[in-house]
């Protein structure tokens, strides 16, 4: 993955997910961790909510992280992703940033699995996006 689209992940924290049946999209919104080694990104969420039912049912969603308010300043990801149970290894990560979700009563942690992902960034005036494709 291109370091730029790292960075900016790094840089942010909360990110908006969507989701869907045959019957219905739904969108949520979540802080995470993101998870270099398994470029992934690591969130928790209630159990019992719509979004993660949904996403349980149909693991393929759509992810998009963004900063700016200005067309000029913009910079943002569009992502393609898998949902997936966290690993341990992964828990230990996002219970270390936030250890009160540790307490939090059916909270469970999952991943976001990134396959696809590509980068805008209005402020380096790039014509062409910076993708980035799981192999």
């Amino acid at each position: 993955m291109d370091q730029r689209i790292i960075n900016f992940l790094q840089n942010n924290e909360i990110l908006s997910f969507a989701m869907q049946d045959r019957n219905e999209v739904y969108i949520a919104n979540a802080f995470y961790i993101f998870d270099i080694l398994h470029s992934s990104f690591i969130i928790a969420s209630d159990k019992n909510t719509k979004h993660v039912k949904l996403s349980i049912i149909n693991p393929c969603i759509a992810v998009n992280v963004y900063q700016g308010k200005k067309i000029a300043l913009l910079k943002g990801v569009q992502i393609k992703a898998k949902f997936i149970d966290a690993t341990k290894e992964q828990e230990k990560l996002y219970y270390h940033k936030f250890p009160f979700v540790k307490f939090q009563k059916d909270i469970k942690i999952y991943a976001l699995c990134i396959l696809w992902a590509k980068f805008t960034d209005n402020t380096l005036m790039l014509n062409q996006k910076i993708e980035f494709q799981r192999n």
